[in-house]
């Protein structure tokens, strides 16, 4: 099974582990997207695969967002875009990733956008999953190869009512969000952030045995259930690679990916 990692555009990239080729860049509001491709350029000179976030709804027009791609061709060779929706309030011309899509400034790039196994804020369930299927037509009607994204769940049970919800429709493939080993307390932190609403309703359980917030939790569990590796992945439920969140920071994130590593060598 494959991995992807995501970093900040300031983040170290020293410490990435090889086993990893495709890294994503977050594009948080009120970056400088100068630093976004400042730091695709360092990927690609280490021999990593950027994919820098492009945010909606943080984009002012066609020509900032043409200029913005343009630069991320010519510098770092980009060869995948991931689209989300950024900031909650369009700063410029576009709402919404299917707008983006709209304006043919990503032509003959590879395109991953957001999926969203425990919804979203401002969107119910048959929303997102509308939102969802119009991509997946988009991918058909224009030859496009696209991805999905998801956002980071610790819910098993979530993710294959949502992977259930989506089979019907989806052809893309599918990058599963999981957090890097971190501890619960951190993990708490970023749900209330990221908006996932079953992880922090379940991290809030936790969180009232306190013994657990000082241990580390590593994604173990999630991957052995999606995974094609030594067990068995859930009956209908492909997942093509794994996109780890590193809250627990990169060199974490390399010393667990190194003992899985070991772990599934020794396995077979």
């Amino acid at each position: 099974m494959q991995f992807s990692i995501e970093v900040t555009p300031k983040a170290d990239i020293s410490k990435l582990p090889k086993s990893v080729k495709e890294v994503s860049i977050t594009f948080l509001p009120g970056a400088d997207p100068r630093d976004v491709v400042a730091q695709a350029v360092r990927l690609r000179r280490e021999g990593f695969e950027p994919i820098p976030h492009v945010p909606a709804r943080s984009m002012g027009d066609r020509l900032e967002l043409y200029q913005f791609i343009t630069q991320l061709k010519e510098a770092a060779q980009i060869r995948q875009v991931l689209l989300v929706g950024g900031s909650r309030e369009p700063i410029g011309t576009y709402r919404s990733t299917l707008e983006l899509l709209e304006t043919g400034v990503f032509h003959g790039l590879r395109i991953g956008v957001a999926g969203h196994p425990e919804g979203m804020p401002q969107l119910d369930e048959s929303e997102c999953d509308r939102i969802l299927a119009l991509k997946n037509q988009y991918a058909r009607d224009t030859g496009t190869e696209m991805f999905i994204v998801t956002q980071w769940s610790l819910e098993v049970v979530v993710i294959q009512r949502w992977l259930d919800r989506i089979q019907p429709f989806n052809q893309l493939p599918i990058y599963l969000g999981i957090p890097g080993p971190t501890s619960p307390a951190a993990l708490l932190k970023f749900a209330r952030i990221c908006g996932v609403k079953t992880s922090l309703l379940g991290l809030r359980h936790q969180s009232a045995r306190l013994g657990q917030l000082l241990t580390v939790q590593t994604p173990d569990y999630l991957v052995d259930a999606f995974s094609d590796g030594p067990r068995p992945a859930l009956e209908g439920h492909r997942i093509d690679q794994f996109h780890i969140f590193t809250f627990g920071g990169i060199q974490r994130t390399q010393e667990w990916l190194a003992s899985r590593q070991v772990s599934t060598l020794t396995s077979v």
